[in-house]
């Protein structure tokens, strides 16, 4: 006669059991106190090694204190030397280290050092481009003493393939009216391509175009190339730096023509705070010519979003735009201050 455990100790042995599962299927790392620690390890990158440990969430380790490590599913391993190994890192009670590859394969590792990154395998597909950008819409009427309308409308969108290709176009129209005259009318377009050679590494190519009639600009073009480092790209946290060479064409409308040879660079730092309950942005570019210190051209945008609904969000905006040497009549600097809303993808 077969005997059935009470459902308690059955629903007791199955948790159990699937616990001893998870523990033999995971990771395992020992650090030089001693410590081992348990888990999925998710990448090794910059002195870091993350870890999702389940019990814990994730957890970044210092590469420096880890002594031994065992994985359990195959990883991207790459060495010192720039080879890349696909497979499982063994490490027997002697302390010698090999990963084992899935065509059964066999790379000794001399010592962790040697591990420059570790990573997930890319998937043998394609990957797909990443979209995401944000339009916004800033005015302002006042009347009363002065008579004053105004109008900004902007966008920014960027499509991506991480570590591969990322292609990045913003466009923007500011205008105003004060006293029933035309005070203000811009016309701004920028678009850039970047490759990556590198998880953070890239080259990049660039163009943007200005009109604005107040600066006595019928156009400026800029057109640039370069390298550039992207210290972070995460949600939370997009930082990157670019320079390069530029070659720039203005075409004023009354003033004498004028084009230089410059060296440019590009800022860009995006995070977000509080829970993604508001997100700091701040751009910033220089173009120096070469061939006269008077040719510098200097332009920041600053600001925050705070979403409210359904890819909604209230934006606050400061913009700086100084040139050095501006057409006769037309002031240095130019200042700009947005409060609006906008739709974020």
């Amino acid at each position: 006669m077969r005997t059935r455990l009470p459902i308690s100790l059955r629903l007791l042995s199955m948790t159990g059991l699937t616990l001893v599962t998870a523990i033999a299927s995971a990771d395992l790392i020992e650090l030089d106190n001693g410590d081992r620690i348990s888990g999925v390890i998710i990448e090794k990158t910059a002195g870091k090694l993350v870890v999702d440990t389940g019990y814990a969430g994730r957890i970044e380790l210092d590469w420096s204190r880890v002594v031994r490590l065992a994985t359990e599913q195959p990883l991207l391993f790459r060495l010192n030397e720039g080879q890349e190994v696909r497979g499982t890192l063994d490490t027997d009670d002697g302390g010698g280290m090999t990963i084992r590859t899935p065509e059964g394969g066999a790379q000794p590792i001399a010592s962790l050092g040697l591990i420059v990154e570790i990573g997930a395998i890319p998937s043998d597909e394609p990957p797909a481009f990443e979209w995401r950008g944000q339009v916004n819409l800033a005015g302002k009427a006042v009347r009363g003493n002065t008579d004053t309308d105004s109008l900004s409308v902007d966008t920014r969108a960027v499509a991506e393939k991480k570590g591969m290709q990322r292609y990045t176009v913003s466009a923007g129209f500011n205008k105003e009216h004060s006293g029933g005259s035309l005070t203000k009318e811009q016309y701004l377009l920028d678009g850039r391509y970047d490759h990556f050679f590198s998880k953070r590494w890239f080259a990049y190519l660039g163009a943007g175009f200005e009109k604005d009639e107040f600066k006595d600009l019928n156009l400026r073009s800029v057109y640039s190339g370069g390298s550039g480092y992207q210290f972070f790209d995460t949600d939370e946290l997009r930082i990157s730096l670019q320079g390069g060479l530029s070659y720039t064409g203005e075409d004023f409308i009354e003033d004498e023509d004028n084009s230089f040879a410059g060296v440019l660079w590009n800022l860009n730092w995006e995070q977000a705070f509080f829970d993604e309950r508001m997100n700091f942005f701040h751009r910033h570019s220089g173009n120096q010519g070469l061939d006269d210190s008077d040719n510098l051209l200097i332009k920041a945008q600053t600001g925050v979003r705070i979403p409210l609904i359904s890819g909604m969000h209230a934006t606050a905006e400061y913009d700086i735009d100084w040139d050095r040497s501006p057409a006769a009549g037309a002031k240095r600097t130019d200042h700009t201050y947005k409060v609006g809303v906008g739709y974020e993808w």
